[in-house]
């Protein structure tokens, strides 16, 4: 049939005309090779006729059938990647049944096995991005062939998961796109299959304004103090002094311990080196003097780590290992902050930091933040609290606590001298 007769608008009205085959085709002028099948009982197919390289046998094969979801320029431009591979002598339909035959699941179970499990990732991410696939996302993608996950069927399922949690369908979200992607690196998934999950539009998140405000600190001193466990109260005491994450201060050893020795009317200073981070570097911490004081008043033990429980196991007569969440509960209760968590200490001195004069850039690097994003929340979250006006504020009323005569001003005559 004429080349021109084909087009998107004549789809729908091209006849059948009588023919031996029980069909006729209508081809169209670009891509060569791209055309519509109409047969006796009116089936409406999209079709691609092509020859491999190196190949003298033509091959035909049906894309899909015209519909408001395969409009005629999406199986136009199929028809154009099958000719563009065959010119590499790959056929098309041989890379997509390969494809149809791998599922997520499979993809997933790698990424698990190779990446999950490397030291590379924290075991929290480790346990996180298990839990999120389990919860989230195996009944949905396990047994699903991979060229069958299409962006909708992608936007479609967070739009569904975000009724469980904007934030939890965010998470996994974002671990399914990382999987997708490490599998497309190493050869797990057709380079041709692009990643579905790349085109789903996070969900808004606020971040979270909670931190501890200057008039707060001396309640949370007063409890920090008060907890009876040495390796608790010292570590939670380094949480606040250095803004160290959690789980990176827990696994501090000794041996990455440095203290500066004491020099005449100078601080006292040091460094610790954290070894296991989230970014999978080591990260060295600058300490100032009160951090310094904090590890020279510790109790060093037999155990290689700096915080440990302060009960000895049974079996193997070490000390246990620390679990600082009962002491902090206790903690915020006695303060009566029962918002503030322990992750709020690392963005408070991140605020603090930024209500002072430091820029995103300088608290990232003290922070270990790969980018300055996250300072700049915190730089933000130390404004809309108006903290320097809290910082004067604090820092006014303790000079008050040690000033033994208070300043006073008094008014003289310039002539007499006398007191008026």
């Amino acid at each position: 049939m004429a080349a021109s007769k084909l087009s998107s608008t004549t789809v729908d009205r091209l006849p059948y005309r009588p023919s031996s085959a029980g069909w006729v085709i209508y081809w169209h002028a670009k891509p060569a090779g791209f055309g519509l099948r109409v047969t006796e009982q009116g089936v409406r197919t999209y079709i691609v006729r092509y020859r491999l390289r190196g190949s003298r046998t033509q091959r035909l094969r049906g894309i899909g059938k015209p519909s408001p979801a395969f409009t005629f320029g999406h199986a136009q431009g199929i028809a154009g990647e099958v000719l563009r591979q065959a010119g590499q002598g790959i056929d098309y339909f041989d890379e997509l049944k390969r494809a149809r035959s791998q599922n997520l699941g499979e993809v997933w179970r790698y990424y698990e096995s190779e990446h999950l499990e490397s030291d590379a990732v924290s075991k929290r991410a480790r346990e996180d991005a298990k839990l999120l696939w389990n919860n989230h996302c195996t009944k949905e993608f396990n047994s699903c062939a991979l060229a069958d996950i299409t962006s909708e069927k992608a936007r479609d399922w967070h739009r569904r998961t975000t009724k469980e949690g904007a934030y939890v369908a965010n998470r996994a979200m974002q671990f399914l796109r990382a999987a997708w992607n490490y599998g497309l690196k190493y050869d797990r998934i057709p380079r041709k299959l692009a990643n579905p999950f790349a085109a789903v539009t996070p969900n808004p998140e606020q971040p979270r304004q909670t931190i501890l405000e200057p008039d707060q600190f001396p309640k949370l001193a007063k409890a920090l103090n008060d907890v009876t466990d040495p390796f608790a109260r010292a570590y939670l005491w380094m949480l606040f002094y250095t803004g160290c994450r959690r789980t990176e201060l827990l696994k501090l050893q000794w041996k990455d311990v440095k203290i500066q020795q004491a020099e005449k009317d100078k601080p006292r200073t040091g460094t610790i080196t954290l070894r296991e981070t989230k970014g999978g570097e080591p990260r060295a911490v600058a300490l100032s003097e009160p951090a310094v004081l904090v590890l020279e008043g510790m109790v060093r033990t037999e155990n290689p780590y700096v915080f440990v429980g302060a009960r000895k196991s049974r079996e193997t007569g070490e000390h246990t290992h620390l679990d600082p969440k009962q002491y902090w509960h206790k903690v915020r209760a006695a303060a009566k902050l029962p918002e503030l968590r322990l992750h709020d200490l690392r963005r408070s001195f991140g605020s603090w930091l930024g209500a002072t004069g430091f820029s995103p850039k300088q608290i990232g690097a003290m922070l270990g933040h790969k980018t300055d994003i996250t300072s700049r929340v915190y730089v933000q979250l130390g404004e809309a609290v108006n903290l320097k006006r809290q910082l004067a504020s604090a820092h006014a009323k303790l000079a008050a606590e040690f000033i033994v005569e208070k300043p006073r001003a008094e008014v003289r005559d310039i002539k007499t001298g006398a007191t008026l």
